[in-house]
């Protein structure tokens, strides 16, 4: 990666080569399973998930195949995933597409996973199975996208937790929620890069769903239904749900699953080590029969079954009327018995400050915070370092080098013996490292996220602190009649996957498509460059059809031709 430090020319800015320090993550107090607190038995579990991960990214690179995946199907549709897999796998007799594809793995899978079981066929036909879930452009998006502010680490335990330390099933749920998030749900490209911004603009100048959608969205974040505000005892950030302001069919059911998981999404953005799970405050005061929707609640639960595991800590029922215990009985069933013996009833405010100190206690619900959710509206020109990709694609290039970074060390860090000095001391290097990758997030955040509510009454500030009553500041008054940038423009209203936008977002040659992916540069094919230019919009930057994450050969005229940069 250094080779493409040096095609910059002088005339650019020079592109940060230092990442800006933070503080390393480390151990603390508190129940083993958790960062800094694993056994010696969890710490090889972690040890084996990411050994297996390489390994199998290492061989499907060496493979022909991965060199010929130009589509977005090929890359990030795993073979489990495809259409047919079923099928397919059925009339193979139960063999694995990965087997069959990369039959040499099962002999390195043998020598990776630590285990007591005694059949091993049935083991490498387990992982093999699991692997079917994954593909290796899933994989280096997972670090390169998906990990925010959390130390890698952190997500990897939150699937082991889940599986009760089995590898194998937390290899298997994590290719399924990578899955989810890139190619079903679209989170980072979509409902965070369009955000609160996009939604208002399709609200007043989109067209067809995309301007219901809009409406919907805007019309749910007006309303004060969620949000999030205070920490509880174990300073886990809370999310609020009015559950009385809450109408059954008012709003479509792909609006509030986008809205969900936005919350969900501002909730996991505010947490800080080293806590690592949320708080979600069920306020059942003035519920009424009319207010009862059993869908929002299920999707809630299976976001936080499969897609956010170990995410919520505490889920607090405040105020339920009579008969709700006797129905969560039934709804208890739906969940694994870690999520259900998570929840808590209160009835007054002596329950609910058992939870939660009565300084960050609303005053309607009897504690001494003062504050009552108002929606601030977004401001014209809030996401206007999102039009700045010279600086957007600089972080990017620094966050690849801390990837590769990372992944040496981790390799490292397999490597050697557990407890030894060496270990010790490869493992402080690659908190160091994964520190930086914290703090190159929070720099490359205001260019990939549109601004939230949060960000707008300095909740969530640029180093990454949280603070829920800041100072007020100034703030600047946009001239209600300018226009908002375009490149926060969505009116094609095909949201619901990438694979949707696809034919329209990824070939067009305008600076921003009409679904609101970031296009193909123009100019691409200018000499002296090999292979395709292209904007792929997972990664948010340059880079060469031919193998996906490296950046190889950037033609800085054409960063300084396609950027822009809003300002006043």
């Amino acid at each position: 990666m250094a080779q493409v430090l040096s095609n910059y020319p002088a005339s650019l800015p020079t592109p940060p080569t230092t990442p800006t320090k933070m503080a390393v993550h480390k151990p603390k107090s508190g129940p083993q399973g958790f960062l800094g607190n694993l056994s010696a038995a969890q710490e090889a579990k972690l040890r084996a998930l990411w050994a297996i991960a390489y390994k199998f990214v290492e061989i499907c690179e060496a493979d022909d195949s991965f060199k010929d995946a130009v589509t977005l199907e090929e890359k990030f549709v795993p073979p489990a995933m495809k259409p047919g897999a079923a099928q397919r796998k059925k009339a193979n007799k139960g063999s694995s597409a990965t087997r069959q594809e990369h039959p040499t793995l099962v002999k390195e899978l043998l020598s990776l996973l630590p285990t007591d079981e005694r059949s091993m066929d049935k083991l490498v036909s387990a992982a093999l199975d699991a692997l079917d879930y994954w593909t290796p452009y899933m994989f280096r998006i997972t670090l390169l996208h998906t990990v925010k502010q959390e130390h890698p680490d952190e997500l990897a335990l939150r699937f082991l937790r889940q599986s009760n330390w089995d590898v194998i099933l937390a290899c298997k749920s994590m290719g399924k929620t990578i899955y989810w998030r890139t190619m079903e749900a679209a989170i980072d490209d979509d409902i965070l890069r369009l955000g609160e911004g996009g939604a208002a603009e399709d609200e007043k100048n989109g067209q067809g769903h995309a301007r219901t959608l809009g409406a919907e969205f805007m019309k749910l974040l007006r309303s004060g239904k969620g949000f999030l505000h205070g920490n509880d005892r174990q300073n886990r950030p809370i999310t609020y749900v009015r559950v009385r302001l809450h109408k059954p069919g008012e709003d479509s059911p792909e609006s509030m699953e986008r809205y969900i998981i936005y919350l969900l999404e501002m909730a996991r953005l505010s947490l800080r080590f080293p806590v690592e799970t949320g708080t979600i405050f069920l306020d059942m005061s003035h519920f009424r029969l009319k207010n009862f929707d059993l869908a929002p609640l299920k999707f809630i639960l299976k976001c936080a079954e499969q897609y956010y595991p170990e995410c919520i800590g505490l889920i607090i029922i405040h105020k339920a009327p009579f008969g709700t215990k006797a129905l969560w009985g039934l709804i208890r069933h739906w969940v694994n018995a870690n999520i259900a013996n998570k929840v808590k009833f209160t009835k007054s405010r002596k329950d609910l400050f058992k939870y939660i100190d009565p300084s960050q206690v609303l005053k309607e619900h009897g504690g001494l915070d003062d504050y009552k959710y108002e929606y601030e509206e977004p401001i014209m020109d809030e996401n206007f370092k999102m039009q700045n990709t010279i600086t957007r694609n600089y972080l990017l290039l620094e966050r690849q080098m801390l990837v590769e970074q990372f992944e040496d060390v981790t390799k490292e860090w397999v490597m050697n013996a557990q407890g030894t000095d060496r270990a010790a001391e490869v493992s402080g290097r690659r908190n160091q490292i994964c520190a930086e990758l914290t703090a190159n997030f929070w720099e490359l955040d205001p260019y990939v996220r549109a601004r939230s509510l949060y960000d707008r009454r300095g909740c969530l500030s640029g180093s990454g602190n949280l603070q829920y009553h800041p100072p007020k500041s100034e703030r600047r008054h946009r001239d209600s009649t300018a226009t908002r940038p375009r490149s926060m423009s969505s009116s094609s209203g095909a949201r619901s996957s990438i694979m949707a936008r696809s034919a329209i977002g990824y070939s067009s040659s305008s600076g921003m498509s009409s679904a609101g992916a970031r296009s193909s540069i123009s100019g691409a094919g200018s000499a002296g460059t090999t292979g395709t230019l292209t904007t792929c919009s997972i990664l948010g930057s340059p880079v060469k059809e031919d193998h996906y994450g490296e950046m190889e050969q950037i033609d800085a005229s054409i960063l300084g031709d396609n950027s822009s940069y809003y300002s006043d």
